[in-house]
């Protein structure tokens, strides 16, 4: 494993959802203020399948995603809160999922869950953005100049960034 510069933050950081969960790993430079998108994956459950096959999957997807990449100094997800019982046991259902494959891949969630205002808050710079302007936001904070596969990957290169926004990690002007 490739050792980083000491002024160097990764952050993993996860969009988690039943249908198509997505990751991603961002590096931050404090020391030159900027941010680099190092990788970022999703996959896809079957709505049909029953609800542990569903999660099985996402268990073994973070898993094998969360063991590419470290050592990790954050590991952060998006907060959710849904107002209808079912809505809110498949998603943190998912969210176990994650969990335990982090578990597995020797890591766990370190930092709060950032509600999904304050990601777009902290990153795009307005607490209502569509998924369009987050990418594009994404793509500003880091040159990123690769394709997103879904919406997904993207939000959680943004959840990253939020969390080092939130922390003082990076610095970007007209931003909390």
């Amino acid at each position: 494993m490739a050792r980083r510069k000491k002024d160097v933050m990764r952050i993993l950081a996860w969009d988690i959802s039943l249908s198509s969960p997505g990751a991603a790993v961002v590096d931050v430079d404090t020391a030159k203020n900027k941010a680099y998108v190092v990788a970022h994956s999703h996959c896809k459950t079957a709505q049909g399948e029953a609800l542990a096959n569903r999660t099985q999957h996402i268990e073994a997807w973070a898993q094998l995603f969360a063991r590419q990449y470290p050592p990790y100094d954050a590991v952060v997800r998006e907060g959710y809160n849904a107002s209808m019982a079912h809505q809110n046991y498949t998603v943190f259902s998912a969210w176990s999922a994650v969990d335990r494959g982090l578990l597995a891949a020797g890591s766990a969630v370190t930092e709060k869950p950032i509600a999904q205002s304050s990601v777009k808050k902290l990153v795009v710079g307005k607490g209502r953005a569509e998924k369009a302007e987050v990418a594009q936001a994404v793509r500003e904070l880091t040159g990123y100049d690769g394709q997103f596969a879904t919406d997904d990957e993207s939000d959680a290169c943004a959840i990253g960034l939020a969390l080092a926004i939130k922390n003082e990690w990076l610095t970007v002007s007209g931003r909390p």
